[in-house]
């Protein structure tokens, strides 16, 4: 009896670091890109439009462990990043850079067979 709530202690504490690690990470993380610097995911539950014809959307490069930021501007097929978060391998934070207060936001033409590409494809109609 003893062994049997000894492994069931054990199932519910996997259990809840499971749920726990993925509400962390938004849950909803989709491939859409596999370049050569990394494989690319979105985080479909992070789609906004802050502004008209604007999308800003969080990605992932899980091979650079990095995570950004990004806005996309559908109709002049542009993007700029906006924030960039690297981690380590605990998923423990080691740098973060912010570009939201720009006087001048850099916008870059989003090229074609790109990872930004293949994002604009995905989240402009």
């Amino acid at each position: 009896m003893k062994s049997l709530s000894a492994w069931m202690g054990v199932f519910l504490l996997v259990v809840g670091l499971t749920i726990c690690s993925s509400v962390v990470w938004g849950a909803d993380w989709k491939e859409f890109a596999i370049a050569t610097t990394g494989a690319f995911r979105y985080d479909a539950a992070s789609i906004t439009s802050p502004s008209g014809g604007v999308v800003r959307i969080w990605i992932i490069n899980m091979d650079k462990n990095e995570t950004n930021l990004v806005e996309i501007k559908c109709q002049d097929r542009s993007y700029q990043v906006l924030s960039v978060v690297q981690w380590d391998q605990a998923y423990q934070v080691k740098s973060r850079e912010d570009y939201y207060d720009q006087p001048n936001p850099t916008w870059l033409p989003i090229s074609p067979r790109s990872v930004p590409e293949a994002l604009f494809k995905i989240v402009c109609p």
